[in-house]
């Protein structure tokens, strides 16, 4: 019997799996889904809107904005995007680079002075996708900014600390390099880069609602963040209390701060799809181009957007606050946003479900989320109804010996796609290949422990 070519096996695999056009999708579909998920998911309030075919299809706004005062959330209600603010950002530099003031592949010492030494050669893309290997002025583990330092003297000391990486060798995602292309928006353009962006992204798109700020401002018609408690000290129970959490971002607004509604972000991306705030074609093409590493690989960002999905059907998108994010998939014509206000871990899946009703291939459940590198082998371990991952694994290397899977590719598959939807028996065999091929990984160590423990409760 001849071998099928595993190539021709995914054809027919993707042939002969349910299509569900958009036509064939009731807005009942998407209100029943997400009042499954707010439950399942805790998230006391949020907005959803999807664009489809260039037009607002759906947009609507479920439950409780803010808990303690019993809000309602309406279309109107404004939520914090956070970090996925760094898509406008990217918006802006490519503005500036239609404007010829820019160009990124250009050492950003062309733009600033007073840069330290190693910054200097240090490309504008770099930033952009985060392979800058400049280091970070934000603490992640321990939260606020290195050493405990208020923003500025933080910011000021990076400059004296060693580059992480060499510039392309691999992706670190850092807020110095948002910071900094701020700083160069606002030199190139004489603007403050809110000023900037409001008269060329929010104006064009016709936004009137959205604005800056966070936790230390006064805005109306604003929902607070909540996140369950992280402690176990005096009355907090880990797991189970609703806290407010408390959203601090530096002055320069190129790294989050935006605050929004989910129906005027989808006015934005259809802005940015017909020509209103990107004249050329070119120019979305380019920023929405999945980056590689100097080892030919993908870095996981294109320019100021997380570059979630660069095979048909592409997938790119703004995530911000582990709580907001939007999804586009210019494949297929289609972005969905949704914002809430509950911080959580692995929020994307849900964009991922609500894609899924139009195009089954992209729920989270399918491999919708996952890397280049993984869907091959998710396809080849389907294909084997999830039985022996690492002869569906073996089976790939044997066909194409330069096979290889990063290590945060398998993480971010068990902990996010698998462990978060309570699936830990599918777990397990990722973690047991990612310790085979990663055998002083900690987060497969961990991992592995948390999986089994699942699985035991189960």
């Amino acid at each position: 019997m001849h071998k099928i070519n595993i190539y021709f096996a995914l054809y027919l695999l993707i042939l002969f799996t349910p299509y569900v056009s958009a036509a064939q999708v009731n807005p009942d579909s998407v209100r029943k889904l997400l009042r499954e998920q707010m439950l399942v998911r805790k998230i006391p309030g949020l907005q959803v809107a999807i664009v489809k075919g260039n037009k607002l299809w759906f947009s609507e706004a479920f439950g409780t904005a803010n808990v303690e005062h019993q809000v309602p959330v309406t279309n109107n209600t404004l939520f914090s995007i956070n970090s996925a603010t760094k898509a406008f950002t990217g918006v802006a530099i490519m503005q500036l680079a239609e404007d010829r003031k820019i160009d990124v592949t250009q050492p950003i010492g062309r733009y600033l002075d007073s840069l330290p030494l190693a910054w200097r050669n240090i490309k504008v893309k770099s930033l952009l996708d985060h392979t800058s290997g400049i280091p970070d002025f934000v603490n992640v583990k321990k939260g606020g900014f290195i050493e405990a330092l208020p923003y500025p003297q933080a910011l000021k000391r990076t400059r004296d600390l060693p580059m992480e990486f060499a510039e392309g060798e691999r992706t670190s995602y850092n807020q110095t390099n948002y910071v900094l292309l701020g700083q160069i928006i606002e030199k190139l353009s004489g603007k403050r880069f809110e000023e900037f962006v409001k008269e060329r992204q929010f104006v064009p798109a016709g936004i009137t609602l959205a604005g800056f700020g966070d936790s230390r401002d006064v805005i109306s018609n604003k929902a607070p963040t909540y996140a369950v408690s992280r402690t176990t000290e005096r009355n907090f129970i880990k797991g189970q209390t609703l806290e407010r959490t408390w959203e601090e971002f530096p002055e320069l607004r190129s790294t989050a701060g935006i605050n929004c509604t989910a129906t005027e972000l989808a006015q934005w991306i259809m802005a940015l799809r017909n020509g209103k705030l990107l004249r050329s074609p070119t120019s979305l093409k380019q920023m929405w181009a999945p980056q590689k590493l100097n080892d030919g690989s993908y870095g996981g960002w294109a320019l100021g957007w997380v570059a979630k999905r660069n095979v048909a059907p592409r997938a790119v998108a703004g995530i911000g606050g582990s709580r907001s994010w939007f999804y586009v998939y210019p494949d297929h014509d289609l972005a969905v946003i949704v914002l809430t206000n509950m911080k959580s871990i692995g929020p994307e899946n849900l964009a991922s479900e609500i894609a899924g009703l139009f195009h089954p291939e992209l729920k989270a459940a399918n491999g919708g989320n996952l890397s280049d590198t993984l869907i091959p082998l998710n396809e080849q371990w389907r294909s084997k109804k999830y039985k022996d991952l690492d002869a569906a694994y073996d089976q790939l290397l044997s066909k194409q010996p330069g096979y290889k899977i990063p290590e945060r590719d398998l993480v971010n598959w068990a902990y996010s796609v698998l462990l978060l939807d309570k699936r830990p028996a599918e777990a397990l065999p990722i973690f047991r290949l990612l310790l085979r091929l990663y055998p002083t990984s900690v987060d497969g160590k961990e991992g592995l422990e948390a999986a089994t423990k699942g699985l035991t409760n189960k």
